[in-house]
């Protein structure tokens, strides 16, 4: 029985023409094969299963083949085939990975000295060339910069950062690009008719989009369900087998965010997670809707920058008026912070379904809309007010008068009475309410910078006496970034607008001990301490 190949090698492309979504660098290079401008180096960058590895063989069949066809090798001839089959002796494979060190180049370059066996050039491909040492960089230098006529090095690797500019400089560098989602559809819809096997539109779709942008592992996921399924495969078997929650119930879940539904969202997360999905996973695919979605309510036109499939489309219309650009916003931002704190979690599902309904629990102002608003309010309110003032009606007497009516007090004469009244007298404020409010006071402070909120996460309200707040912190490194001027401005801002009026910051250490004070040594003392042991044995530190 013949050994199966796998489908990513058996799809391997064999003519610069078939390399998918790399036409900014596979016509430059049939083009230097055709009028024979082949340089010595070349140097081929970028994400895993872009096709670096097949365009350098590809390249090395152009150069050595017999026949070649505007540039393309005839794949026809004894050079070609050999190179295909991986027989031939003028292309050899480097994987720098397991070869990184400095003899392993030693021996290379005592190689590169004899000539082709069979072809034109003696071709060498090593793979991630960023793994070798640096001791190995420099032995390749100078062969690199100088080679013989009769060789070409073809560089690939990942991480172009991690090699030296020296090495770059010397050689064609050319960076491929992660695939779009429809280039990768396209040749696995071609994989699939030409195996014979019945997958469902949709099924495609989830595997173009969960390769990441590399056509080697959408062939190998691809693989994985053909092995795995009999008969016609479908989206749910797909989600299942890759182990990501289903479209629509993504869909449901969002629509539900949106719509700040607390029971159907519980009910979305717990069918989904009994489908064996990980929170982490889900709150992955959520993240990744919601960001669609946001470009999508930001302009229609940048749909070619989502990866959402095609019912996408049919819940934008559904949400309507719900699908607010600065709603999104909030969610993805309380998403984001979620996902850093479920990593650590021991209980994964409380803190995915805490994170949900935060988000729709959450009653901080929209944004700048809403804040015009309810400053129009207030300045609605105190026009109303000083009507009434120059009309004669005073505002105090309305407090009686409200005690001996039996009637039901209007709206506006409730609030001319509560404002009369809380002008007169400053704010009442315990040590308790602040407790209460302090929440208030780190979602405010999360507005502003997260590093605001993580250092006031280190702190306790201790004590309130008087107008002075004193916080009381279990390290040191979080009081001492709020003892920075910006930061402790912020936070004076805060309390003010969260307890109504301005209070003065102490910041102390875990024991309810201030920040000691910088103790300067007086001159006298100073001059004393010089003269006793010798200017040379007395060191002055700021």
């Amino acid at each position: 029985m013949p050994q199966y190949v796998a489908l990513y090698r058996k799809w391997r492309p064999q003519k610069f023409g078939e390399v998918a979504g790399q036409e900014h660098i596979t016509s430059t290079l049939r083009n230097a094969v055709r009028t024979g401008r082949l340089v010595h180096a070349y140097l081929f960058c970028g994400p895993r299963g872009t096709g670096k590895t097949s365009t350098a063989k590809i390249l090395a069949k152009a150069a050595n083949c017999l026949q070649p066809q505007d540039g393309e090798p005839c794949n026809l001839c004894p050079n070609c085939r050999r190179i295909t089959e991986g027989l031939s002796l003028d292309v050899l494979e480097i994987d720098a990975a397991s070869n990184r060190g400095i003899d392993e180049i030693r021996q290379l370059k005592e190689g590169v000295q004899l000539g082709p066996v069979e072809g034109r050039y003696k071709v060498y491909i090593i793979d991630e060339v960023h793994m070798l040492t640096t001791e190995a960089f420099n032995a390749l230098l100078k062969t690199l910069e100088e080679p013989p006529p009769h060789v070409i090095f073809i560089l690939a690797t990942t991480e172009p950062r991690k090699v030296l500019p020296t090495i770059i400089s010397r050689c064609q560098r050319f960076d491929f690009q992660p695939l779009k989602v429809d280039t990768i559809l396209k040749r696995l819809e071609e994989v699939v008719e030409a195996s014979g096997v019945e997958v469902e539109p949709r099924a495609l779709e989830l595997l173009a989009r969960k390769a990441g942008g590399g056509l080697r592992d959408a062939l190998s996921l691809l693989d994985q369900i053909l092995s795995s399924t009999q008969g016609r495969i479908t989206a749910e078997q797909v989600a299942g087998l890759l182990g990501v929650p289903r479209e629509d119930a993504l869909k449901e879940l969002v629509k539900a965010l949106l719509e700040e539904d607390a029971g159907g969202i519980l009910q979305v997360v717990d069918r989904v997670l009994r489908e064996g999905i990980e929170p982490r996973s889900l709150l992955e695919e959520l993240l990744d809707w919601c960001r669609n979605l946001l470009l999508l309510a930001l302009d229609p036109a940048l749909k070619e920058l989502t990866n959402l499939p095609g019912e996408a489309g049919e819940l934008v219309k559904e949400l309507g008026p719900a699908l607010d650009s600065r709603r999104l916003f909030r969610v993805i931002e309380k998403l984001q912070a979620a996902a850093g704190e479920l990593r650590y979690s021991f209980q994964p599902r409380i803190s995915l379904e805490m994170a949900l309904l935060g988000v729709i629990m959450d009653r901080s102002p929209e944004g700048l809309e809403d804040l015009e608003k309810r400053i129009e309010k207030l300045e609605a309110r105190l026009e109303r007010l000083e009507k009434g003032y120059e009309s004669g009606v005073q505002a105090a007497p309305l407090k009686p008068q409200l005690k001996t009516s039996g009637a039901k007090p209007s709206r506006s004469e409730t609030e001319i009475a509560v404002t009369s009244e809380t002008a007169k007298d400053k704010p009442s404020l315990s040590i308790e309410e602040v407790k209460r409010l302090w929440p208030q006071v780190l979602q405010a402070a999360r507005q502003r910078s997260v590093q605001l909120q993580a250092y006031l996460k280190g702190g306790r309200p201790q004590a309130l006496e008087g107008s002075r707040l004193i916080l009381s912190f279990s390290a040191a490194f979080h009081r001492s970034m709020l003892e920075q001027p910006g930061h402790r401005q912020a936070l004076q801002e805060i309390l003010e607008q969260v307890f109504g009026y301005p209070l003065e910051v102490v910041l102390v250490d875990g024991t309810g001990q201030e920040e000691p004070q910088e103790v300067k040594v007086p001159e006298a003392t100073l001059k004393k301490l010089i003269d006793y042991f010798g200017r040379d044995k007395v060191e002055i530190k700021d």
